[in-house]
């Protein structure tokens, strides 16, 4: 029973407080992913009058592009496909996870049998309260089975099965506060704006979701099966008006985290120094980031894979871990091996310049 019970917990604090992130630099909104759900073979949900939920969602997915890199030109969009191709579920989180996005939005359209289902929804990774949203997950990870080597890709999920969503749901609680925040802006309004019915904020277990190590968000436009819904996705006026609220979902949530202070504050009674550097004053030093949390974990080597010397900075409202400190990138990357040796596969090197966070390091 005490073995089970060590598990158990060994199982929570692995999922729950040691969360790999590729991106999240805390320095406010600066690259945003969107994902046009499906495209090429997999059409997505197909509405009586034989309208693509590929196409609808491909076309709002632009226009939103669009108005952020109009209203915010400093922010890099990427797409994880801008043209009707198809793209593996796993394959659209990790766009995403290698450029170190700080969002990512995925769009989507619903569609069932029942012609009287209707409105417009937000979804963030999580246990299904309901059988009614297990489906929708089930169907949009049902793109899975038409993936080659899919078997191989997903060796840990089978679409089909229930029970697999339960371990599904309990990944990203790093990111999950971010999320739902995310996810209620967008929400916010839906139904004065849009008219479109408000069905609010949901949580399941979405492939798309479960890989994205970013907060991350799943939107339902609206139901091609409903015909009201179908005639506002369909037609350029309503794309358009679609793509404008969830600017506006976007915009409010990037003003809420800007200008966020990339605070070094918990190095400055540490101020090590090596190599004769002082990587809080001057000069560029490199460390190997290895995880992320939403909540302080003590820096000792059992809660880090038997790891000695990590360190801990804030960045925002998480707390990033790191392991080693050089000028040299050279011996910075012999860190990287030994820290990916130890179990942290997504781990990368980071650098500071006179003591601040920069965006990007060249492997």
């Amino acid at each position: 029973m005490v073995l089970i019970l060590r598990g158990y917990f060994l199982l929570f604090l692995l999922i729950f407080c040691l969360q790999i992130s590729y991106s999240q630099t805390g320095l406010g909104i600066n690259t945003v992913v969107i994902d046009p759900g499906h495209g090429g073979k997999d059409p997505g949900a197909i509405s009586p009058n034989n309208n693509y939920e590929k196409t609808v969602v491909l076309k709002v997915s632009l226009l939103l592009g669009d108005l952020i890199k109009k209203n915010f030109p400093d922010v890099k969009v990427i797409y994880t496909r801008d043209n009707d191709r198809f793209i593996g579920l796993a394959k659209r989180a990790k766009i995403a996870n290698e450029i170190g996005a700080d969002l990512f939005i995925s769009i989507h359209a619903n569609a069932i049998e029942a012609p009287s289902a209707n409105g417009f929804e937000t979804w963030v990774l999580g246990l299904h309260k309901s059988q009614a949203a297990l489906e929708v997950a089930k169907f949009e990870n049902s793109a899975i089975l038409m993936e080659e080597n899919n078997q191989q890709t997903y060796s840990e999920f089978n679409p089909n099965d229930p029970d697999a969503y339960i371990a599904l749901s309990m990944r990203q609680n790093a990111f999950l506060d971010q999320s739902l925040i995310l996810a209620n802006s967008i929400q916010k309004d839906s139904k004065l704006k849009l008219g479109l019915r408000n069905r609010g904020v949901k949580q399941a277990g979405f492939m798309v979701l479960y890989r994205a190590t970013m907060p991350a968000v799943l939107v339902e436009l609206g139901f091609l099966s409903n015909p009201k819904d179908e005639k506002l996705l369909i037609s350029k006026s309503g794309q358009l008006k679609l793509a404008n609220h969830l600017f506006e979902g976007f915009k409010n949530y990037k003003n809420k985290y800007d200008n966020v202070d990339e605070s070094l504050s918990e190095f400055n009674d540490q101020k090590k120094v090596i190599n004769k550097v002082n990587y809080l004053d001057t000069g560029k030093v490199y460390k190997v980031q290895l995880a992320t949390s939403s909540v302080k974990i003590p820096t000792l080597p059992e809660n880090f894979n038997g790891l000695k010397g990590v360190e801990v900075y804030i960045s925002g409202k998480f707390y990033k871990y790191t392991f080693g400190l050089s000028s040299d990138l050279k011996v910075i990357n012999e860190e990287l091996k030994q820290v990916r040796n130890s179990g942290y596969e997504s781990a990368f090197v980071i650098s500071f310049q006179d003591g601040k966070r920069l965006n990007w390091v060249k492997q």
